[in-house]
């Protein structure tokens, strides 16, 4: 990791903790709310266990535009049920081999993540940190001038858990 302060964001999912922390590592329910707005997710594979991965295609499906397709995994380090998921995310290939940003090949090829789950009464603290893992200087300043762009995604990511949670 980066020698900086890691990106860290913070959300309150009102709902208690074993709802939450289903919704983050049961396949069918990840595929309902994770990842940007306006994005189908498929998942390929969801084996959320020390050593597991989470193997995902994210695309648009609306038929307004040109057929678009992200694929993403996690590669799960350590998951300690209902308190803490330690991951490394990335961008793929269609076969969950890490692979460069097809938009932006400065982006890091790995981040490092600690989600961490605090039961508060019937709501759920939900706190992430996030920072490049083994990245170049210039990777590491792209990140970080990322931030808010970050936020912006994982509040409106959030905002579908919430949509989710409430279904």
């Amino acid at each position: 990791m980066t020698e900086r302060e890691p990106l860290r964001i913070s959300h309150i999912a009102k709902a208690p903790i074993g709802v939450v922390w289903n919704a983050w590592t049961i396949a069918d329910q990840l595929a309902k709310w994770w990842g940007p707005q306006g994005l189908k997710l498929t998942v390929v594979q969801a084996n959320v266990e020390p050593g597991g991965k989470f193997h995902y295609l994210m695309s648009n499906e609306d038929g307004t535009q040109e057929r678009f397709e992200m694929w993403g995994g996690f590669d799960y380090l350590t998951v300690d049920r209902h308190q803490e998921i330690v991951f490394i995310n990335y961008f793929s290939d269609e076969f969950g081999a890490r692979a460069r940003h097809y938009l932006n090949p400065d982006w890091p090829l790995e981040v490092y993540n600690t989600l961490t789950f605090v039961e508060d009464g019937d709501q759920t603290l939900i706190h992430l940190e996030g920072a490049p893992l083994n990245a170049q200087p210039h990777e590491v300043e792209l990140f970080y001038a990322n931030v808010e762009s970050m936020r912006i995604g994982f509040g409106a990511t959030f905002a579908q858990l919430d949509e989710f949670l409430a279904s």
